[in-house]
Parts: structure tokens; sequence; C-alpha cells
């Protein structure tokens, strides 16, 4: 027979398992907040290992825990591991999509950046197309944001789809006049497109408007060097070489290479450039060439600008030596007519050795006395020139790819008469 009381008790069933439910739900989203709190800490240690295990136990007890599967995604990400970085960041965006287990909490990425980083997860994972849709998507769900309009334009830079990564950055642009970042990637598309002038100016602005940006001296340094504006080169690279050392390095393979210096005494060489000029006995060199039809082997050191290719600098083909006449080598025995007791000037080095640890090459080449005995040379305007490549194969800057003791500095083989 059934009770009468069956109603009553069937109610104080149901309340029972609601109030057991609601406890069980409770247990659980603590058991999740507490695994948070530990992966936080394993962050802060730097223990991403513990970290991801802490995450992944707070979205087994929690399955719409927004944070969870957002660092989740941002530690694969960070780790190259694009393939669960995709999973973690799916889930985000399957949560926020859903109106029953959508997080609008403030500390919760929004459905936007849950695509936006979902976009970057299948951008780094080289899957174009589900990157666009995903930067797309957030564009519709925020025209307004210029976040997703600048991503998708680095996308279209990445692609070499030129056009299109300019027309999106030049909408970031006017959403976000101010930042930095944009500047930068428009700076790096003119780049790609050759339009040096155009990136110069835009990363000039980027640095204006961001401080600390390595990347942006880096592409700046690109567009200074297809400017042949080399002061501008070299200021990004001596910013470049205690910043960031990989891209000090990177700016420094597509950079032109230089003569810098050349000895102006004698410590390291046997023939000085800038201290004897016109008229100058060869004899002063080594007293064995007072000898007539002697001769000897002198040599010279010229600094680079950066590493350079051994075998190119050692090639004597790859150098000239000659008698400076204009206004910026000087002139050879002040532009007198060359006399018979002029010293034979061999046009080429009879060997050349190079220093990588110093940057370094010694030129030798060789004296030669007359039958007289009484050879002159202008050393101060005997121009050394160098056609070769750095180690990176970049032939040398034509502007700068000469030296000698009167000028000092470097000037270019265009510049060189012979």
């Amino acid at each position: 027979m059934i009770s009468s009381n069956w109603l009553s008790d069937s109610s104080s069933d149901v309340l029972g398992l609601s109030a057991a439910y609601q406890s069980a739900q409770t247990s659980r989203a603590q058991s999740a907040q507490y695994a948070i709190a530990v992966a936080s800490t394993a962050l802060s240690d730097g223990n991403y290992d513990k970290a991801i295990k802490a995450f992944k136990t707070a979205a087994a007890f929690d399955t719409t825990n927004t944070t969870a599967y957002n660092y989740l995604g941002k530690i694969y990400l960070a780790q190259g591991k694009t393939d669960d970085a995709i999973k973690a960041f799916t889930q985000l965006v399957n949560i926020q999509s859903n109106t029953s287990t959508k997080d609008s909490s403030t500390s919760a990425p929004t459905l936007e950046e849950a695509k936006i980083s979902l976009g970057n997860a299948y951008l780094q994972a080289k899957q174009y197309d589900k990157s666009e849709k995903q930067f797309k998507d957030a564009i519709k769900l925020a025209p307004r944001d210029s976040l997703p309009v600048y991503t998708l334009g680095q996308q279209y830079l990445a692609q070499g789809r030129l056009t299109e990564s300019l027309t999106q950055l030049e909408k970031a642009k006017s959403l976000a006049p101010k930042d930095g970042n944009v500047y930068y990637a428009l700076g790096a598309v003119y780049n790609a497109q050759g339009n040096y002038m155009e990136a110069a100016t835009a990363l000039q602005t980027s640095l204006q408007l961001k401080s600390d940006f390595p990347e942006a001296n880096y592409e700046l340094g690109v567009a200074y060097n297809g400017l042949n504006y080399t002061e501008g080169v070299q200021e990004q690279q001596a910013i470049l070489d205690s910043s960031d050392a990989t891209l000090a390095s990177q700016l420094s393979a597509i950079t032109r290479p230089q003569i810098v210096g050349i000895e102006e005494d004698n410590i390291k060489s046997t023939f000085a450039t800038s201290l004897l000029g016109a008229g100058t006995p060869i004899w002063l060199f080594d007293t064995s060439l007072t000898t007539p039809n002697s001769s000897k082997t002198v040599s010279t050191v010229i600094q680079f600008s950066k590493e350079m290719d051994f075998d190119s600098v050692t090639n004597i083909s790859n150098w000239s030596i000659s008698r400076g006449n204009n206004s910026k080598s000087g002139y050879y025995n002040y532009s007198l007519p060359i006399s018979s007791s002029d010293a034979y000037i061999p046009p080429t080095p009879e060997s050349v050795s190079y220093d990588s640890t110093t940057g370094e090459a010694t030129v030798s080449f060789r004296l030669s006395q007359n039958s007289n005995g009484d050879a002159k040379i202008d050393p101060m305007h005997l121009v050394f020139t160098f056609y070769g490549e750095d180690a990176y194969g970049q032939t040398m800057d034509l502007t700068a790819n000469s030296i000698d003791g009167y000028a000092s500095a470097p000037f270019g083989s265009v510049d060189t008469l012979v």
C-alpha cells in the first residue's frame, strides 16, 4: 500500500538531491579555483609543466572555465605547440559563443579576443585560411577595434599579400593613430615593397610613439640600408647591438660592408699612410731600399665594418691600389705630373691576410727602388680599394670601399680615379 505521505516524501527527496547537486557543483567550482591558484603560482615560478597540469585540472573540474583554457592556449602557443594551443582556444571560443556557458565577467576574454587568440594559433601553424576566418570574425564582432585589423594585416604581410596587408594596416592606423605597432607594421610592408622612404617615415613615427622597440629599429635599419643612408644604418645597428643580439646579427647580415679605417701609424703596419706626403723617399720604409733596383714588401692595415668573407678578402684580385686624384682622396703629388723618380705603384697587392677576430685586413704590396736609388712616393695619397663581399654574401658599399691616409675616413670607389 502506497503511503499517503508519498508526495511530501518525494518533494523532500527532490530538494535533497538538488541541494546535493548544488553542493557538488560548488565543490567542483572551488576545486577548479584552487587549481587555478596553483597554476598561477607555478607560472610565477616559471614552472610551465606544473602550470599546464593545474590548468588542465581546473578545466576538468569546471569545463567552462575560461581562465584555464585561455592560459593553456597561451602557454602552448609560447612553447610552439600549436595543435594544443588550437584545441585550447577552440574550447574558449565555443564557451564564449554559447549563451548558456558564456563568461561575461570582466576578467574573462571576450568572444572577439578568443577568436583573435585562435587566429594567432592558426597563424603560427601556418593554417592561413583558418586564421583569416577568425580575424575576420573578430572584426565583425568589434569593427572599431584595431587589433584584429592589425593582426590580419600582419598575416597578409607574412603571406606576401602586400597590397592587402597595406589596406588593413591603413585601416588600423585610422582606428588607432597613436599605436606604434601599427606604424611598425606599415614600415615592414613598405620595406617589403621596396618603398624605403615611406618605410623610414612610418618607422620613425613608430619609434616616437613606442620606445624600446628593437623590431622597429631593425626595420628602420633595413629602410636606411635601402636608401643608402649609411649613418642611419650604423645608428640602428648600434642600438640593436645593445638591445637585441639576434636582430643585430640579422641587420648586419643584410647591410653592405664598408671600409671604416686605415692604420695611421706603424704599430701594425710597415707602411704608414697619414704621416708622410709627396716626395717621400721610399727608403724611409726600409733602409734596404737605398740600394738601386732593390725591392721590399710593406703592408698597411685596413679595418672593415663587419665580418668579411675570408676568401674574398684574401683574393688579391678584389683589391686595387691607385693614386688619389679627387677632393675626397686628395691629389697624389699635389697633381704634379708623374716623373721618372716617382716609384712604381703596383695596381694590386702582393698578398692580403685577414683577421676575423678584429675585422682587419693586412694588405701587403711591393715597393721597388729605381736604378738611380732616388724613388719617391706620396704615401698619404695612396688609395686602397676593395670590391669583395662580407661573410653573408653582401657586396661592398661602393660609397665606402676606398680609403687613404689623407681622408682617414672611407669614400667610394666611384670617386677614385686610377
